[in-house]
């Protein structure tokens, strides 16, 4: 079993250790986080999306980086996303949706509804990673014995709800801890913009340019795959 390291390394001013933070990141990586999460609509799933949050002060470019989606009861990746191309602007977002008609904001198509599991006892997770460095996770509603190495602060943020408009959602916006059970909680829906608490839908349109699926499978290379779904293990989880 490949081990995966974690960094979670956020810049600080540390003026009182001699230290005086002159602008540049110490991790430029560690400033990207998983920020909100919406794979649950009232009726059928097809407005699903993931928020990314550039915390620099600087643009981060993603090449390298990768999102997966890790079912939560075998612990295989059944979605991977190469981001490789992309950037995220200072204090800026970057949103993954299936429908670009249905969520503000959208940055990248990913030509798939119900592309995000719903959970369930054993839960589910999504990671960020650089490579193989592990740099962000989210597991939500449970913690299967397969997520424990996503379950940040061995804890899952709440469910998504298929009743009301929410999502889940760093609280306040951008909170990083590493407790996933303390970082999120229900909010409404803000894709690429800052969260906010509540419920409903506050979108507020800020225009992206988003890259239509074909176009971004054209430029991976990988034409025809559903989901745009990169196996890193020889099953694929249902």
């Amino acid at each position: 079993m490949e081990i995966i390291l974690k960094n979670k390394i956020n810049p600080a001013y540390l003026i009182g250790a001699g230290m005086i933070w002159l602008g540049a990141s110490t991790s430029s990586h560690a400033a990207i986080i998983i920020n909100e999460i919406d794979y649950d609509q009232v009726g059928s799933d097809t407005a699903e999306f993931i928020e990314l949050f550039n915390s620099d002060i600087n643009s981060v470019t993603l090449d390298g980086y990768t999102l997966d989606l890790i079912n939560g009861t075998n612990g295989t990746v059944y979605n991977s996303f190469d981001l490789s191309g992309f950037s995220i602007a200072a204090i800026g977002y970057l949103v993954l949706c299936d429908n670009t008609q249905a969520v503000a904001n959208c940055n990248i198509e990913v030509a798939s509804s119900s592309w995000i599991q719903n959970g369930g006892p054993d839960g589910d997770a999504i990671a960020l990673l650089f490579g193989s460095t592990l740099l962000d996770s989210v597991t939500y509603e449970g913690i299967g014995s397969a997520l424990g190495l996503y379950a940040e602060g061995n804890s899952f943020a709440p469910a998504d709800s298929n009743s009301i408009t929410m999502s889940i959602a760093r609280l306040p916006n951008g909170t990083d801890t590493n407790i996933n059970a303390g970082d999120f909680s229900s909010g409404c829906i803000t894709p690429g913009s800052a969260n906010m608490s509540g419920t409903g839908d506050c979108s507020v349109s800020l225009n992206p340019v988003p890259v239509p699926a074909a176009i971004w499978l054209f430029g991976s290379g990988l034409i025809g795959l559903v989901g745009i779904s990169r196996r890193k293990n020889s099953s694929l989880a249902g």
